[in-house]
């Protein structure tokens, strides 16, 4: 696990709280998130940092507990159409929630 990123710790501050419907993980590779504006400027954009968060998120979309709730989209290319994939996520979720019960993350 990555130093400072202990998944126990990362997870706990959620527990008891009421479960997303969905989690959307927008995917998109280091090397071209370094190509957009801006990057780099934030503590959390340098690569390094990058790699040791996406393995803390992987691990927790790939909990069995929570696994069916996440949705990774590719973020790579323009706005419309990175817009347009979340939204084909979101207009199935919203389309299946009708009558769910609120859980919790456990």
């Amino acid at each position: 696990m990555a130093q400072g990123l202990d998944y126990t710790w990362c997870r706990n501050p959620d527990l008891g709280l009421p479960r997303p419907d969905a989690v959307i993980f927008l995917s998109v590779p280091s090397k071209v998130a370094a190509q957009r504006g801006g990057f780099g400027e934030e503590r959390y954009e340098k690569e390094e940092m990058q790699l040791r968060v996406r393995e803390v998120f992987d691990k927790l979309r790939n909990d069995p507990r929570d696994k069916d709730d996440w949705h990774e989209v590719d973020a790579t290319g323009e706005i419309e159409q990175v817009s347009d994939r979340i939204w084909n996520v979101v207009e199935k979720v919203v389309d299946g929630i009708e009558g769910n019960e609120i859980r919790t993350i456990l």
